[in-house]
């Protein structure tokens, strides 16, 4: 697998930025959660947002492929899946210094930020990756020497969210998190930099 910084992201769980994350405690064998709440963890920066793109477009990526012999969707998307799991759960954790190579600056600012937040209320957030459902590249452009590629993130999350005592913050919203959302990537083909950083996130309903 190539590595996780070269096919990786800046991003979102940035799609955690915009995201729908909700949080679950727990639930019985058979019975199923009940419904998630809107409820996202960082503002939303206008930098930050973009409308989900709504139908496949693959023409850029064969254009990339042609353009970068060396790009291979599949080690991509597998970075992409690493790299994602490195972010959630750095966020949660509140590890900068995993985030810092990850994220593109707007992105690192407004997690950078939340993270702080948290931190002065006193607060500490227990994140898992349940699920991943499906992780697909949906758009790729090429525009000069930067391209963008748009991945959806399909996932379940659970959420903990506490107060400096331990006690469990707004236990009615504990439920499974099925999280859609769409992160796009931006990489310079003539730069020596590998690493593929966060530019906008769309939050799909």
């Amino acid at each position: 697998m190539m590595d996780l910084l070269v096919l990786l992201v800046t991003a979102g769980v940035a799609l955690f930025v915009l995201s729908k994350l909700y949080a679950v405690l727990g639930k019985d064998v058979g019975a199923a959660p009940p419904p998630p709440k809107q409820k996202p963890l960082v503002k939303e920066s206008a930098n930050l947002v973009k409308e989900p793109v709504s139908r496949p477009d693959f023409a850029g990526l064969a254009a990339l492929q042609k353009t970068d012999a060396s790009f291979d969707a599949g080690e991509f998307l597998s970075g992409a899946k690493s790299a994602y799991e490195m972010i959630v759960l750095g966020f949660a954790s509140g590890d900068r210094d995993v985030l810092r190579p990850l994220l593109e600056d707007d992105v690192y600012n407004s997690y950078d930020a939340a993270i702080d937040e948290r931190e002065k209320a006193g607060k500490t957030l227990q994140t898992d990756i349940v699920k991943m459902r499906d992780v697909k590249i949906i758009e790729a452009e090429t525009d000069g020497n930067e391209t963008f590629i748009t991945v959806e993130f399909h996932t379940d999350l659970s959420m903990i969210e506490k107060d400096e005592t331990g006690e469990m913050l707004e236990k009615e919203d504990t439920g499974l998190a099925e999280i859609k959302e769409q992160w796009t990537f931006t990489r310079r083909l003539n730069s020596n930099d590998p690493n593929w950083r966060l530019v906008a996130v769309a939050a799909i309903a």
